[in-house]
């Protein structure tokens, strides 16, 4: 049996409203259409759904069951309507984001935490992983926005990049380290270190390499290789390990107390962080409100080092 879903949304506005007139002045009906609508419905139904007392039409226990049914059709719609408002505004929806590990942990997580606090009908889906594999993940559509290192993208991914902060790399050690002692850090210092290297393939194994090399160092002792950066930064703090971390999420991690950044004077250790998606994506309102709070939060940062 098709029931017209409008025609339970009438019912249930008369049964609300008290009448026919009421209920069509509400609806945007006149009253001669609204009663043709539901002497459809008695037809669909083969039972009478009001009957008359005096000159009033009161609904009859079928009337009432479906009035009923158009009550939860209505409560629905406004939820829906409700709903598409705050999606509109940007006060809910999903964010699918990737980010590295470098940047999840220390630096987006409680940037995150702090915006789902206040965005209480927003989800998101955070994915963590290599720089080529979120590139893959963006042009496939399975995530929206990648906050990671703007480095030069491939072409036929037909990703673009808004910058977010210019970040720079640098050596990680704990404090009193002999390395924080030296007045400028030359290549022979590095050399003589024990290191903690990123997972083979990422990104930010790649530039450190890349990096080491253009500042003169031929090699480097790898005590241990991990793809964890909070391993990373508990091996530095408790012992005389080195690793290379980006400033920003390590000058926001909890172990900043416990460990130093060292800068190295060379433009190969340049790493500035973007906002990456497909060139097609047109961003959401929930999109939008989410990177004004991470810009605010990375330019708050920024303020408090200067």
């Amino acid at each position: 049996m098709q029931i017209d879903p409008r025609h339970l949304i009438q019912l249930a506005t008369i049964v609300q409203s008290g009448s026919f007139a009421a209920a069509a002045a509400k609806l945007g009906l006149t009253q001669p259409a609204l009663s043709k609508n539901m002497k459809k419905l008695e037809d669909r139904l083969g039972a009478p759904i009001f009957e008359k007392i005096g000159r009033q039409s009161i609904a009859t226990d079928l009337g009432s069951t479906f009035a009923r049914f158009g009550l939860m059709m209505l409560a629905a719609d406004e939820q829906a309507r409700a709903y598409a408002q705050h999606v509109s505004t940007g006060r809910a929806g999903s964010l699918l984001i990737g980010t590295p590990p470098s940047l999840a942990d220390n630096f987006l997580a409680p940037i995150l935490s702090t915006f789902l606090a206040t965005h209480a009908d927003c989800r998101v889906e955070l994915r963590v992983g290599l720089v080529a594999e979120l590139e893959t993940l963006l042009s496939t559509g399975q995530i929206n926005l990648m906050i990671g290192p703007a480095r030069p993208l491939s072409l036929d991914l037909q990703l673009e990049t808004e910058t977010l902060a210019e970040d720079v790399l640098g050596i990680v050690c704990r404090k009193g380290h002999a390395l924080a002692g030296q007045a400028e850090i030359l290549p022979q210092h590095l050399e003589m270190q024990r290191w903690v290297a990123h997972s083979r393939g990422s990104y930010l194994r790649m530039q450190t390499e890349d990096g080491l090399a253009k500042f003169g160092v031929r090699s480097f002792d790898i005590a241990l290789d991990t793809d964890s950066t909070e391993a990373a930064y508990k091996a530095v703090a408790s012992s005389d390990l080195i690793t290379v971390m980006p400033r920003l999420p390590t000058l926001m991690s909890g172990h900043i107390d416990a460990i130093e950044f060292l800068p190295l004077k060379s433009t190969a250790f340049q790493r500035p962080i973007g906002i990456i998606q497909r060139a097609s994506h047109t961003r959401s309102g929930l999109e939008t409100l989410f990177l004004r709070s991470l810009k605010k939060a990375v330019q708050h940062r920024e303020v408090l080092e200067d």
